[in-house]
């Protein structure tokens, strides 16, 4: 049942997308394209491979970040998307954090993803090579903010968690994502703008 639904849905969604491209419709076209392909990432995403493929890079990536710095971490080898941090603050001890859907990049990545591909005016082989770039930029904001949190901990102790986590890492991953948002959705769109505007002054 869960399949014929997302089927018809699916189905339901690409005729939608056809249908105002055909008749140069653009913003419902770009709505529903970029909402559905970013809804089609997060759930295929969660449901296959890609999601906890996703945990054990974000970890990994964390894991090799950290072991430049002077504080250490491990992988936890029953869960590869968990990463052991070595707590120092108090009674010397590992605190492990949990790679979730939230702190995978799936979320983000998926939503990037559908407002870039959908993104009318631009050629395909560039809107591609834009959705390349925003998860590759996400994955490395992700794991900045891990850095923060892991550092925050160990220096700060396991009672620095919740305020690490939902506070400084929360803080520094939306300004990372609000970049990457400017540099490749905003900024581009600005400058066809001022082009167009520039042209129309022109004539």
């Amino acid at each position: 049942m869960a399949i014929w639904l997302a089927g018809t849905l699916i189905f339901i969604w690409f005729m939608a997308v056809l249908f105002f491209r055909a008749n140069r419709i653009w913003l419902p076209y770009y709505v529903i394209g970029a909402v559905g392909l970013a809804l089609a990432i997060i759930f295929i995403g969660r449901g296959t491979f890609v999601e906890s493929s996703l945990q054990q890079a974000v970890a990994a990536g964390v894991h090799a970040v950290s072991s430049l710095t002077p504080v250490p971490t491990r992988i936890f080898q029953s869960a590869p998307g968990a990463i052991m941090v070595l707590v120092v603050d108090q009674s010397v001890g590992w605190t492990m954090l949990q790679i979730t859907v939230e702190s995978s990049g799936l979320l983000e990545i998926g939503v990037i993803s559908g407002m870039l591909m959908f993104y009318p005016g631009w050629s395909f082989r560039k809107r591609l090579w834009f959705s390349i770039i925003a998860i590759l930029a996400t994955y490395v904001a992700n794991i900045i903010r891990l850095m923060v949190i892991v550092i925050v901990i160990h220096y700060g102790g396991k009672d620095t968690l919740l305020v690490s986590h939902t506070i400084l890492g929360r803080a520094v991953f939306f300004v990372g994502v609000i970049a990457i948002y400017w540099y490749l959705l905003s900024r581009p769109t600005l400058r066809t703008v001022a082009r167009k505007l520039e042209e129309e002054m022109q004539e």
